[in-house]
């Protein structure tokens, strides 16, 4: 299952690729950059997953893939992401958690909520990211990342391709920003209450539509809920694990679940103050999306 997981990101990629190389249009190119975009997204998921050594069961094979397939694609490092996600769910709910400054600026007023849009989709988050990435990195942590985009664009030399791996970056700084934001937006903003020791609480699952789980909700993550209550459940089988928590009356009683994402950002608006639920402190990081 992890392979297969794996194979499909991937083919999508080359999927979008190949559609631009068909038709060479404008148009397909934008569309195919918004397939990537999805993938960046879904292949930084899987990263996720093989940090928390779910992906594969065979448990050596998580940071090597990892490493290597995954976060190397996305300019991640897998072992300081791992470390730093740990520690997310360590003290998710308190106001040590690494991750909070992503989501303490929610609910916003509609005006900050453009402002943060406008920043995702004018490319100003996807440089920064790049420019963070360079800086917390060393040339020996950029090796994965050159190997893989390195063997993509030599994939692409016999079809006189190259040129479409273009679509990569533009999806990465002006695409992907947006659909990691409100992917983040859908799991920790607007909850009931940002510090609560309950994940019904400081978590929360959307469900997705076929669209939405190809942009912004790939490989399961909208059951984001269902992975902290226990974070060893293979992603493919958190849809199973919501069932069952739903059946025993696990969610009674609590608003964590969103029909759509549009009621995600929905929630993550409060037109009168724009203010968060609670307040908290968290470190600086590098893509702006607080």
């Amino acid at each position: 299952m992890g392979w297969y997981r794996v194979f499909i990101n991937y083919a999508l990629i080359y999927l979008a690729f190949s559609m631009v190389l068909l038709y060479p249009t404008p148009l397909m190119y934008g569309f195919s950059c918004f397939i990537i975009a999805g993938r960046i997204l879904g292949i930084g998921i899987l990263n996720h997953d093989a940090g928390h050594l779910t992906l594969f069961k065979t448990k050596k094979l998580n940071p090597i893939v990892g490493r290597w397939l995954l976060g190397g694609f996305v300019l991640v490092d897998y072992d300081a992401f791992r470390e730093g996600h740990l520690r997310h769910h360590q003290y998710a709910g308190t106001v040590e958690d690494p991750d909070a400054i992503f989501v303490q600026n929610y609910p916003a007023t509609p005006v900050s909520m453009l402002r943060k849009f406008g920043r995702d989709i004018s490319g100003i988050n996807g440089f920064k990211e790049i420019i963070y990435q360079l800086k917390v990195s060393t040339w020996f942590k950029r090796v994965p990342t050159i190997a893989i985009h390195t063997l993509v664009i030599a994939s692409l030399i016999p079809f006189e391709g190259v040129w479409v791996y273009s679509a990569y970056w533009v999806a990465f700084i002006f695409i992907y920003p947006l659909f990691i934001r409100i992917r983040i937006m859908g799991e920790h903003g607007g909850v009931t209450k940002n510090v609560s020791h309950d994940p019904r609480e400081n978590t929360a699952t959307t469900y997705a539509s076929a669209m939405e789980r190809l942009f912004v909700a790939p490989n399961h993550v909208n059951f984001h809920l269902e992975h902290h209550i226990h974070q060893n459940i293979p992603a493919q089988n958190l849809k199973k694990a919501h069932k069952l928590f739903k059946q025993r009356g696990l969610y009674e009683g609590f608003h964590c679940i969103a029909p759509n994402y549009w009621q995600v950002i929905k929630r993550c608006i409060n037109a009168k103050t724009g203010k968060s639920n609670s307040k908290q402190h968290a470190s600086s990081s590098a893509n702006n999306l607080s």
